[in-house]
């Protein structure tokens, strides 16, 4: 269905190594298949030289993977023939669940929405054990509206290309490093897309102002320079912070057992081979296995009473398998004890394999005379956003194109590359951030100590000192409910998938007064809106300006002096004088026409009937005969 990205098929000798008995099976299936055809014919040709049946199987699974369900769709299908499938799927749907609800009630037509969705290939809104009518309501405007087909077929769409990328060996150091060509690529139009969306919107507020959405993009974290920054004055006040608290600093690396990596690196032949141990997990699973070992760490630290602070950093080894760099702050009498339980858990899983204890759980200690734990973590942070100041990454690649696609494989798995650990919250350092020193002076019923750890803590956040604004909020360790400020929100009505919605409003001293940081409502539309209605308005107010009469010389200048019974001279020699304000001008313009001349269209007169023998009809003639 739809016409995929063009296959660049194989060359005659390439034919030549694959039976002709197959040809034509090879070549169906990675026709459809746009870009990554060929790859997979490669892939084929080098099963086949082993077992040419195995081959057979490997490619028709490997094509069913690239498809949505049993719709036909393949996962390469261009962009506009995606939502065009979206929508028309999306309305039949729609029409469908209508009649199922009148006919046989919502239940069954929620069974038929179901099985729709798995045809398609396409995950089920969560229904609760026992759902409500809001409940549904939510489930059916998902279902219904094509913007979540589309959000959900892109998701699909990029995993299933990386997955099966992975599995015919197009992701590692001597191919695509990070993630494939195809990924990065779509990850590039994505962003093209993404771009000319924001230029072509615009917010405008109640007061009538409007901004363009890229230029807020690229004032906000969107912006990976605006990130970039944030994280390493984050990362430098911890530091600041441990300093002062006499405590040390320890780099650790989690790297994921051997089951999870596609591609081995053997750098003694500096080659890339195949995984014999691999067992077909993706980065997502691998992402999944950390977090999971990550609270069973935490859990542990936690029951002996160890608090650690600082950042975690997860990056893609060269075949895609995410690993985790975390940098923590710690008391140097459980520094100790913090790695053995690292160490520990890290290890458990499939722990007797090869190169566990050596490479599983790596450990380094900050040394201060060597360098700074910021500047060590440093070039982590830049390698996976933007590449700035570096100039290749591990593997020798060019580290602004190593940024892009490590980038494009975060976006393509869904995974968070960085997070913090202990610390006062981010988000109320940027909401104290948008205020001004005005906005809190004498407006709240504060004693002299809060009032000026207010004042103190404001200062912290708007001179980017996160050490001092961390120490402010309570500490390295501070509990969310125990912060001095802490973030609050507010109801905001129904989302469009009749959800509720908590909107942030502002912050909360201490519970004891409110500061709003978000007074204005934005709303958006297209680009130049706000233009044309101000242009609108301009020529609503002249127009009403004019008539009120604030202008005789306007007056005078459209129309020229009143002479009495028209505009103009009017034939006279002399011309009275002119009217001394607008009123007269009114007035006179309310009581005579402007001109003697009659624009209706003109009666058509029928012509008189000549009367018998030629002459002249004297009388009793009128308009159309006696």
């Amino acid at each position: 269905m739809g016409q995929p990205l063009q296959w660049h098929g194989l060359k005659s000798e390439e034919w030549g190594q694959i039976g002709p008995d197959s040809r034509a099976y090879v070549a169906k299936l990675c026709r459809k298949h746009g870009e990554l055809g060929r790859p997979l014919a490669v892939d084929y040709m080098r099963t086949a030289r082993v077992d040419p049946v195995q081959a057979n199987h490997r490619l028709r699974e490997l094509s069913e993977n690239l498809e949505l369900g049993k719709t036909g769709l393949t996962c390469t299908v261009h962009d506009s023939e995606l939502k065009k499938w979206c929508e028309r799927h999306a309305s039949e749907i729609a029409d469908s669940c209508d009649q199922w609800t009148r006919t046989a009630g919502v239940v069954e037509a929620w069974r038929y929405a179901n099985k729709r969705l798995a045809e398609c290939g396409l995950p089920c809104p969560e229904m609760p054990k026992h759902p409500t009518k809001q409940d549904f309501a939510g489930a059916f405007a998902r279902i219904f509206d094509p913007k979540w087909w589309r959000l959900q077929v892109r998701k699909i769409q990029a995993r299933k290309i990386e997955a099966v990328a992975r599995e015919i060996q197009l992701v590692h150091k001597e191919s695509g490093i990070y993630a494939s060509n195809t990924t990065v690529n779509r990850r590039k139009a994505q962003k093209a897309r993404n771009r000319e969306a924001l230029t072509n919107m615009e917010a405008v507020n109640d007061a009538g102002e409007a901004i363009n959405l890229l230029e807020v993009a690229k004032t906000s974290m969107a912006n990976p320079v605006n990130r970039r920054a944030e994280l390493m004055v984050r990362i430098k006040g911890f530091e600041q912070c441990a300093e002062t608290a006499g405590h040390v600093g320890v780099f650790i690396t989690l790297t994921a057992p051997s089951k999870y990596h596609r591609m081995t690196y053997i750098k003694s032949w500096d080659r890339v081979v195949p995984n014999k141990k691999y067992q077909g997990f993706d980065p997502r699973q691998a992402q999944a296995y950390f977090c999971r070992v990550w609270s069973q760490i935490r859990a542990q630290l936690w029951r002996e009473d160890i608090r650690p602070y600082g950042f975690r950093v997860a990056e893609p080894h060269h075949d895609g398998t995410p690993h985790w760099h975390l940098l923590l702050f710690v008391d140097p009498e459980k520094a100790k004890r913090l790695t053995e339980i690292m160490r520990d858990y890290g290890t458990r899983e499939d722990g007797k394999e090869w190169g566990t204890q050596r490479h599983r759980v790596t450990v380094v200690n900050i040394d201060p005379d060597k360098g700074s734990a910021a500047g060590y973590i440093a070039k982590y942070i830049s390698k996976n956003i933007d590449g700035h100041a570096i100039d290749e990454d591990l593997y020798g690649k060019d580290a602004k194109n190593s940024a892009e696609r490590i980038d494009a494989w975060a976006a393509a798995w869904g995974i968070r590359q960085f997070q913090q650990i202990g610390g006062a919250s981010v988000t109320v350092w940027r909401e104290l951030r948008r205020l001004k020193i005005e906005d809190m002076t004498g407006k709240f019923d504060l004693s002299q100590e809060q009032a000026e750890k207010l004042i103190d803590t404001w200062t912290a956040a708007d001179s980017a000192d996160w050490a001092a604004y961390t120490m402010l909020q309570g500490g390295m360790t501070v509990r969310r409910d125990e912060q001095f400020i802490r973030s609050q929100y507010q109801p905001d009505g129904l989302s469009k998938y009749y959800q509720p919605v908590q909107r942030l409003i502002g912050v909360a001293v201490s519970g004891l007064c409110s500061m709003v940081t978000r007074l204005t409502r934005w709303t958006l539309q297209k680009a130049g809106t706000a233009e044309k209605n101000a242009s609108h308005r301009a020529r609503a107010e002249h127009s009403r300006a004019f008539w009120r009469g604030e202008s005789v010389q306007e007056w005078q200048d459209m129309f020229g002096p009143w002479t009495g019974c028209t505009w103009g001279h009017g034939g006279d020699t002399e011309r009275p004088a002119p009217f001394s304000n607008v009123a007269d001008y009114r007035r006179a313009a309310n009581a005579a026409t402007w001109t003697r001349g009659n624009n209706c269209t003109p009666v058509q007169l029928c012509p008189e009937p000549s009367p018998p023998g030629g002459g002249a009809m004297t009388d009793g003639g009128g308009l159309y005969g006696p």
